[in-house]
């Protein structure tokens, strides 16, 4: 099986984009501003490999609607990648 894990940290927008300036060439209408936080990180690990797709959130399993809609998204990727492996996915 393989594993990767990623992180991410949350990104707060201050100033918000609002619209196009020219849609032709998808120009915003205002800047944006945003910053990015160095504390509560999200951490997720996948493992490749396993016989079904699983989701473990905050350490319990999930078996309701987070689970259905994390295999739907992974069946996508799948279907992109021409691979049929499952994922156990640590949240």
């Amino acid at each position: 099986m393989t594993t990767a894990t990623a992180v991410a940290h949350p990104n707060i927008a201050l100033v918000k984009y609002w619209g196009k300036a020219d849609a032709s060439l998808a120009l915003p209408a205002t800047g944006s501003v945003s910053m990015g936080l160095d504390v509560f990180p999200t951490t997720t690990t996948v493992t490749v490999g396993a016989a079904e797709d699983t989701l473990t959130l905050n350490g319990a399993a999930t078996t309701d609607g987070a689970l259905v809609r994390v295999t739907q998204f992974l069946d996508l990727v799948r279907d992109l990648a021409g691979s049929t492996d499952r994922a156990a996915r640590r949240q």
